[in-house]
């Protein structure tokens, strides 16, 4: 056999060799993390039961699901949770303690006691704010600002505002392009006026007074009107879509 040939059936057996030991490092590994999972499971209250080796499956399955999926879903949420828990830590050592007559910080458990409760109902209650009116407030100013770019003017017979909501200042108001077609149907398009934080903004910064939506349907005061004007948005009866009037200019029919 030649040095060539020699080399060639080396180098060919080092590389069976390498990806054996590589698939035998795979299965250690797969083992290793069963075996880890399972003597958990073994120290665990589990363990002492009936049924314990069934036990231990449902657990080696439920450490399986933590540290495969769970532990990453944590370690992104981790920045956001850290600074939440040095906010609590910060507001108990800071509020729980008073000075004494030497002014020195010394423990208070009535104040610990309030400090308690305060943190505890900010718990509770901080969530339902943030997705009841935060994030709802939040998307909505993100959809107005990006829809407003797509502003329309047109003509329509509208009839008179109807407040819908008066918590939100939600109007709707029926419009429909031909007069003799105004009675409902196909032929008419439902239209909404709401309060707008962007408008808002414009209008306190151009004319030194808030967005007011009662306004603009007060322009709507016959049961028909023919007016000119501008929106943003379309219909959509599937997704639940409203366009959304921000000006009107009406002469009763």
């Amino acid at each position: 056999m030649s040095k060539d040939q020699d080399k060639s059936l080396k180098a060919a057996l080092d590389a069976l060799k390498k990806a054996r030991h590589s698939g035998d490092d795979a299965k250690t590994s797969s083992d290793n993390k069963y075996t880890h999972a399972k003597k958990n499971a073994a120290r665990s209250p589990l363990s002492n039961l009936a049924g314990g080796s069934l036990l231990l499956k449902v657990y080696a399955v439920f450490d399986t699901i933590w540290s495969d999926w769970a532990r990453p879903v944590t370690r992104f949420l981790n920045p956001i949770t850290k600074h939440i828990w040095r906010f609590y830590g910060w507001s108990y050592n800071t509020f729980a303690h008073v000075k004494d007559e030497n002014k020195e910080r010394v423990f208070s458990r009535n104040r610990a006691a309030f400090v308690t409760i305060f943190l505890a109902a900010l718990t509770i209650t901080a969530p339902i704010i943030l997705v009841r009116t935060v994030i709802p407030t939040l998307s909505q100013t993100v959809y107005d600002a990006g829809m407003l770019a797509t502003m329309k003017e047109d003509r329509l017979f509208l009839s008179r505002a109807d407040l819908i909501n008066p918590d939100r200042q939600l109007y709707q108001v029926m419009g429909c392009r031909d007069i003799s077609g105004c009675d409902g149907g196909d032929n008419t398009t439902y239209y909404r006026l709401r309060d707008n934080v962007i408008l808002d903004i414009k209008y306190w910064t151009t004319r030194f007074e808030p967005y007011d939506p009662a306004e603009i349907a007060g322009a709507m005061v016959s049961e028909l009107n023919d007016c000119t004007i501008k929106y943003y948005g379309r219909r959509s009866k599937a997704l639940g879509w409203y366009p959304y009037i921000i000006s009107a200019n009406c002469v009763p029919v």
